[in-house]
C-alpha cells in the first residue's frame, strides 16, 4: 500500500514540476500560434472589418461583404519554399451583388474600394491539430 501511496505522490511531483506547455509544443506548434496571434491583431486593426463566412462585415456607406465561400487557397505555405505565392480568392456578396475577392487585392464597387486585407488561419504545410487547434477562417477587409 505505502509503495502505491509513494507512486501516486511522486507521479503528481512530476506533473507539477512539468514545463509549461508553451515549452512541450513543438517548434511549429510554436509558431503557428504565434502566425494566429498576429493575424488576430491584424484582424482587431483599427479600420479593419471581420467576418467569417456567413457572417456581415459592414464598412460604412452601404459598403457590407457577407463571404459565402472559399472557391480557392492556393497560398504557398510558410514553412515551405514555392516557386509561385498562390493566393486565397473568396466568393462574397458585396452590398448585394456575389464578387469575387482576392487577398491582398483592391475591389472597385459603386459603394466605394474595398480591399481584401487578411486571412486566418495562415497557410502551412503541416498543421499539428493535436497540438494547436485550426481555427475557423476570419477575413479582414478595409475601404480601398
Amino acid at each position: 500500500m505505502r509503495a502505491c501511496v509513494l507512486a501516486a505522490t511522486l507521479a503528481l511531483a512530476a506533473c507539477a514540476t512539468a514545463p509549461p506547455i508553451s515549452e512541450q509544443q513543438s517548434p511549429l506548434a510554436q509558431q503557428i500560434r504565434a502566425d494566429n496571434e498576429r493575424l488576430d491583431r491584424e484582424l482587431a486593426a483599427a479600420g479593419v472589418f471581420a467576418a467569417g463566412i456567413g457572417e456581415t462585415a459592414n464598412l460604412g456607406g452601404g459598403l457590407i461583404i457577407r463571404p459565402l465561400e472559399i472557391i480557392e487557397d492556393s497560398r504557398c505555405p510558410a514553412n515551405v519554399a514555392c516557386v509561385w505565392a498562390g493566393r486565397l480568392r473568396l466568393r462574397a456578396e458585396v452590398s448585394g451583388e456575389t464578387r469575387e475577392l482576392t487577398l491582398g487585392e483592391t475591389l472597385a464597387t459603386p459603394r466605394g474600394a474595398v480591399l481584401f486585407a487578411v486571412a486566418r488561419p495562415g497557410a502551412w504545410a503541416d498543421w499539428p491539430e493535436r497540438e494547436v487547434a485550426r481555427p475557423a477562417y476570419r477575413f479582414g477587409f478595409r475601404r480601398g
